[in-house]
């Protein structure tokens, strides 16, 4: 691995959890305008380092964070580090395999993707294991329709920013 892979792997890491620590810094900020903010953010660093470096990179990212959000107390659980590292690995390679192909088949489903597992695998997990109703709901939520809104922005933003720094990169 190249130092210009790991030091942009490191660069895009800490966008992302600086991203997450939005919340801590400024707690004012409502619940559903962080989720979106934060989760639109963190989404576009597993995009861009897996298309600037490569799908492993992405990954890194993609493990990581969850386990950061679970030390801020974002994901009250341990079992829910793994279950939302799944749905991000999902989006991580569908952003890898479709990221030449046509945009809006990439946005539809690397969201639809990452979504469903995330549904899926919390919807498979409280159906094994009895937990307070608060906590499957706000997991269930979460997990559905605003990971739809989270992850299209994301990979939007990612071909923003990609558009924008492609000129900058040719200089290297």
């Amino acid at each position: 691995m190249s130092t210009k892979s790991i030091t942009g792997t490191g660069l895009l890491l800490a966008v992302a959890l600086l991203a997450q620590s939005l919340r801590l810094i400024f707690p004012f900020i409502p619940n559903q305008v962080s989720m979106f903010l934060i989760g639109s953010i963190t989404s576009a660093t597993f995009v861009l380092a897996t298309w600037r470096y490569g799908w492993k990179n992405g990954l890194v990212i993609a493990w990581i964070a969850p386990v950061v959000a679970h030390l801020q107390g974002m994901l009250p659980l341990p079992p829910f580090i793994l279950i939302t590292a799944l749905g991000t690995t999902a989006y991580v390679f569908v952003a890898h395999w479709l990221q030449h192909k046509p945009k809006v088949l990439l946005i539809i489903v690397a969201a639809l993707v990452k979504a469903g597992v995330l549904f899926g695998g919390y919807s498979l997990f409280f159906s094994l294991f009895q937990f307070p109703p608060k906590i499957v709901n706000t997991m269930l939520f979460v997990s559905s329709w605003p990971q739809l809104v989270t992850s299209s922005l994301g990979i939007i933003l990612a071909l923003l920013i990609t558009k924008r720094t492609k000129n900058y990169s040719n200089l290297t």
